[in-house]
């Protein structure tokens, strides 16, 4: 039997049960893990969420602090909302703990770097959820950039789009935190983009930035009924688009949002001299281990299926299109794990993540999702500046420009919640 890892989660809206979901998938098939301890400053959500997931009144905590004394945990789970990520990872780091957060890692560059910092500073490890990362669609797409399949790679495209789904104003289970300027701060950029971006920047190998030109709107319909249900308080944009270039020449279009009066924007997709290659239903739900018994995942959503087209042109000018299932679940997944039984820590971010911690990764074989994470709020954020400042950006400006906007005092029903992390440092 495997190590037990104990693990601790801190909030417990939508996200929290989409990772109870993985663990119990997981447990199935022999993980041991096992929550030991859970903290929610909302208190009747906590103790329906204990209630849920049988876990003692005794072992469940509005101040997450309180829980963070405790002796048996080997690992905390941050799920609270975006701007908080920092607030918080930062301060289970500090306590002595190795830390999962959720996406984004952060609302800014700054926060996501100060975030990036602690692993070291606290000599503890860090992963960021980003699950369109860990499947056989982007390692197929990254072995063929590898291999030179697409010849010279010279353009990149990353999409995201929903017909009409901002989530807590017209999507209502959700949490309105998601369009609370202070709490969510971004739309779907941040939000969703880190999904499509990530997976883009990790296939390409990680290019260096050199400037981005950027343009947000939050000029989508809104009804007045819906403004007082929801409490909007301010607008947080609804879409988000920009042009980057990287070092070496290649460029990139952004497109992102949350709600546009169109049925089709098209997909994400990489072009090269010899051939391209296009992503389709790229995965943004967790994969499946992210689907309960009887299905209906959490927040919504389907069970995703990742597909590649492959285009091209052979050596005698002729061209060809050739379609790859490439989805966990299908032949080419299973044949995958039949001859590499390994490549199943690499098909799910928490089990990604439990191997790390039991030492079957390691800081050379395991995925750096926080740097992809940081990397990916950098070139956000450039998109942000540049819609601000009405220009494009360069890299350089970015990291000089960039604030750190984390939450330091939160209040809660309970007293004042202080924040103790360090401040940016412009590079």
């Amino acid at each position: 039997m495997k190590k037990e890892i104990r693990i601790a989660i801190i909030g417990c809206g939508m996200i929290s049960h989409r990772h109870m979901t993985v663990i119990e998938n997981l447990n199935k098939r022999g993980e041991n893990l096992r929550v030991v301890a859970a903290a929610e400053i909302d208190k009747d959500r906590l103790l329906a969420w204990g209630k849920q997931y049988g876990i003692d009144e005794k072992d469940l905590y509005q101040d997450f602090r309180e829980m963070l004394k405790r002796d048996d945990i080997d690992e905390v789970e941050v799920c609270v909302h975006n701007n908080l990520h920092t607030s918080v990872a930062t301060a289970v780091m500090a306590a002595g703990f190795p830390c999962y957060s959720e996406k984004p890692m952060a609302c800014s560059y700054a926060d996501a770097k100060i975030l990036y910092d602690a692993q070291k500073k606290y000599g503890q490890k860090l992963a960021v959820q980003i699950s369109s990362i860990y499947n056989p669609q982007t390692r197929i797409a990254k072995k063929m950039i590898e291999e030179g399949k697409l010849g010279k790679v010279y353009h990149a495209r990353s999409v995201g789009h929903r017909r009409q789904g901002r989530p807590g104003y017209d999507m209502q289970f959700f949490s309105k935190d998601f369009i609370d300027p202070e709490i969510g701060v971004h739309g779907p950029l941040f939000d969703l983009g880190i999904y499509h971006l990530a997976q883009m920047l990790y296939v390409l190998g990680m290019p260096e930035l050199e400037s981005v030109y950027g343009v947000q709107s939050c000029d989508y319909w809104t009804h007045p009924t819906i403004d007082a249900q929801t409490n909007r308080k301010a607008p947080v944009e609804d879409l988000g688009i920009g042009i980057a270039k990287f070092k070496g020449g290649l460029s990139m279009d952004i497109y992102e949002d949350w709600a546009i009066h169109m049925d089709e924007i098209g997909t994400s997709f990489i072009a090269g001299k010899n051939g391209g290659i296009k992503f389709i239903d790229v995965d943004s739900t967790g994969g499946p281990m992210a689907v309960p018994e009887g299905g209906g995942i959490v927040g919504g959503g389907h069970l995703q299926t990742p597909k590649l087209e492959h285009f091209g042109v052979d050596e005698d000018g002729n061209l060809f299109a050739t379609k790859l299932d490439c989805a966990i679940g299908d032949i080419t997944g299973q044949q995958e794990l039949a001859l590499h039984p390994e490549m199943v820590m690499y098909n799910d971010n928490q089990l990604h993540w439990y191997s790390y911690l039991r030492g079957d990764l390691t800081d050379e074989t395991r995925i750096d999702s926080p740097y992809i994470a940081m990397q990916t709020a950098f070139l956000s954020e450039g998109v942000v500046l540049s819609n601000e400042l009405g220009r494009s950006v360069t890299a350089d400006e970015i990291k000089k420009m960039s604030k750190s906007i984390a939450i330091r005092e939160q209040k809660t029903d309970f007293g004042v919640i202080k924040y103790d992390f360090d401040e940016y440092v412009p590079e």
